[in-house]
C-alpha cells in the first residue's frame, strides 16, 4: 500500500472530494451537495477528514454530520454518518479502518455521544461484526400500493394543504409549531425553522413539494414534506416528514398526503414510521413490505443509558428526513 496521510478537511478540499465521489460511486454527490451537508448544516459544521496519497491527491473522505436529538427535555449531540468514500485503487479494510477510527476519535473530542446511520445490507455486517455498531432494528419501508385504484378518501377533511416555495415568510409559524410539539415522549430531531429550511428548501439535489397544514379557520398548525422518485417505471411518492400540532389530526394529515400524491399519479406511496405513527400508517393500509434498511448506532460513551435506551426502535420518532438518501 502506498504511503498515505489522514488530515482534517481544509477549505477547498470539497472540489477534490467531489471528484473522488464521481470516480468511486454512481451515487450522485455534487460539489454543492457536499457543502450543503457539511458546511451549511444548521446544527454544526461536519467533522470531516480526508486521506491523501504521497502526491497529495485526496483518495479518501469520511464526514459525520452533526445533529441535535431530543428526548423529553434532554438533548443529545449526535452524528450522522453516511459519506465514507475511498478511491477504488486504494480500497482496503486497513485504510478504511484507520480513517474511521480517526473520525470517531475527533467525534468524541467534539462531544458527540454516538453516530447513527442507515447502512445497506452490504456494509452492515462489517459495521456490526468488526466496528461495534449496535442494531436498533432492521426494517422495511411502509408502502401503500395505489396504482390504478384512483384511491381517494371521500370525506371532508378538517385540514387543508397549502403548497409554498419560500419558507421565510412563515418563519415564526414554523418556530411556533415546533415549540408546541417538541415535548413528545420519543427521540426526535430538533425540527425548528433553521432545520426545515435547510433540509427541504436549500437541498441542492433533491426536490421536495412542501405544504403548510391549515385548520378550518385558516390557522397554520403543521407542515409536511413530500417527494417523487421514479425507479424501473414505477413512480413512488415519499412522505418524507411532517409535524402537526394536534396529534388527533395526524391520521387525517397522512390520508390527505396520500390523496395529494395519488392525484399526482404515483403508483406507490412509501415512508418510514415508528411507534404510534407506524400504527396509524397500518390503519390506513400501509404495510412494511418495501426496501430494507438497517438502523444502527455506534456509541462513544454511556451517558445516554440513564436517560433512554436508544437501541429501542419504538422510542424513535423516525422519519425519512433523518437520512440524506431521501
Amino acid at each position: 500500500m502506498e504511503e498515505t496521510k489522514i488530515r482534517e478537511y481544509r477549505k477547498g478540499d470539497e472540489h477534490k472530494i467531489t471528484d473522488l465521489f464521481r470516480m468511486s460511486s454512481d451515487h450522485l454527490r455534487t460539489l454543492n451537495y457536499w457543502r450543503w451537508a457539511n458546511l451549511k448544516n444548521p446544527f454544526s459544521q461536519s467533522i470531516s477528514l480526508v486521506v491523501e496519497d504521497k502526491s497529495r491527491n485526496i483518495i479518501g473522505n469520511y464526514s459525520v454530520m452533526g445533529f441535535r436529538l431530543i428526548y423529553k427535555d434532554k438533548f443529545f449531540k449526535a452524528g450522522f454518518g453516511s459519506q465514507l468514500v475511498i478511491h477504488p485503487r486504494f480500497r482496503n479494510f486497513k485504510l478504511m479502518w484507520q480513517l474511521l477510527n480517526a473520525v470517531w476519535s475527533r467525534s468524541q473530542e467534539e462531544g458527540i455521544s454516538f453516530i447513527f446511520a442507515f447502512p445497506n445490507n452490504n456494509i452492515w455486517p462489517i459495521k456490526n461484526k468488526f466496528m461495534d455498531w449496535k442494531l436498533v432494528r432492521e426494517f422495511q419501508s411502509l408502502e401503500l400500493d395505489v396504482k390504478g385504484t384512483g384511491m381517494r378518501f371521500e370525506q371532508n377533511f378538517e385540514i387543508r394543504l397549502q403548497r409554498i416555495s419560500n419558507l421565510y415568510p412563515y418563519r415564526d409559524m414554523i418556530e411556533r409549531i415546533w415549540g408546541n410539539t417538541n415535548d413528545r415522549k420519543l427521540i426526535h430531531l430538533q425540527k425548528n425553522y433553521d432545520f426545515v429550511n435547510w433540509r427541504f428548501f436549500k437541498h441542492p439535489v433533491e426536490h421536495y413539494p412542501f405544504y403548510l397544514v391549515k385548520n378550518q379557520n385558516g390557522i397554520i398548525i403543521g407542515w409536511i414534506a413530500l417527494k417523487f422518485y421514479k425507479k424501473k417505471e414505477i413512480l413512488y411518492g415519499h412522505i418524507v416528514d411532517f409535524i402537526i400540532a394536534d396529534e388527533k389530526l395526524k391520521k387525517t394529515l397522512i390520508m390527505l398526503a396520500v390523496e395529494q400524491l395519488t392525484i399526482s399519479g404515483v403508483d406507490i406511496v412509501s415512508t418510514w414510521g415508528s411507534g404510534s405513527t407506524k400504527h396509524i400508517y397500518e390503519e390506513i393500509g400501509f404495510r412494511e413490505q418495501g426496501f430494507t434498511t438497517n438502523f444502527g448506532i455506534k456509541f462513544f460513551d454511556d451517558k445516554h443509558e440513564e436517560q433512554v435506551d436508544l437501541t429501542t426502535y419504538a422510542k424513535w420518532d423516525l422519519a425519512m428526513s433523518y437520512s440524506d438518501a431521501f
